[in-house]
């Protein structure tokens, strides 16, 4: 099925699709789609939580012969920053088994397996994304391990961001420092 969280955004929410296009948002395997249908296939913040034989298999059904595939996500550079070390022990503290979910995402040798004789490049871009508190506690709300609103975890929660933010913030804003890890390859 879809991701814990699905109903917090994805699949192109709010955005039009591309002309002749669509955002479907749902399950990688099945996917519903006829048989080399597909031009791309692209994953983006999503591959960790699907089942790896079963997306393969479909990917590779879906696509026309020679298709691509891209799969990427932001990783936090958690070692990057004081803040950043704190707000992953508040990730720790309160987050629904983020231990399970943080270690999740294929490292880069699982990904090349993955792709096998199909894989074809691999790029890591570091990048910064300046948050104020707003945008900082809409972050935290988007991950699917932390507490919804009407979790008795969540107002505490919101407290200690409040602190962490406090403690490092400059001028108002931190800094979120992420790796963002992209896979390119064929399937067929």
């Amino acid at each position: 099925g879809a991701p814990p969280g699905a109903g917090r955004g994805g699949g192109g929410a709010g955005r039009a699709a591309p002309p002749g296009g669509r955002w479907p948002v749902g399950r990688p395997a099945p996917t519903g789609l006829a048989a080399a249908s597909v031009d791309l296939v692209a994953s983006a913040q999503a591959f960790h939580w699907f089942d790896p034989v079963a997306t393969r298999r479909e990917w590779a059904r879906i696509l026309r012969p020679g298709g691509p595939v891209i799969v990427f996500w932001n990783s936090r550079m958690a070692a990057a920053s004081p803040f950043l070390h704190d707000y992953e022990a508040l990730l720790h503290a309160y987050g629904k088994d983020y231990a399970r979910v943080a270690e999740r995402h294929p490292d880069d040798d699982a990904m090349r397996a993955w792709f096998g004789p199909g894989f074809r490049a691999m790029a890591r871009f570091a990048h910064t994304q300046p948050l104020d508190f707003d945008a900082l506690y809409g972050r935290l709300r988007s991950s699917s391990s932390t507490p919804p609103p009407d979790d008795p975890r969540h107002a505490p929660m919101r407290a200690e961001l409040r602190r962490v933010f406090d403690k490092h913030a400059e001028q108002g804003m931190i800094r979120f420092d992420y790796l963002t890890r992209v896979f390119v390859g064929t399937l067929h």
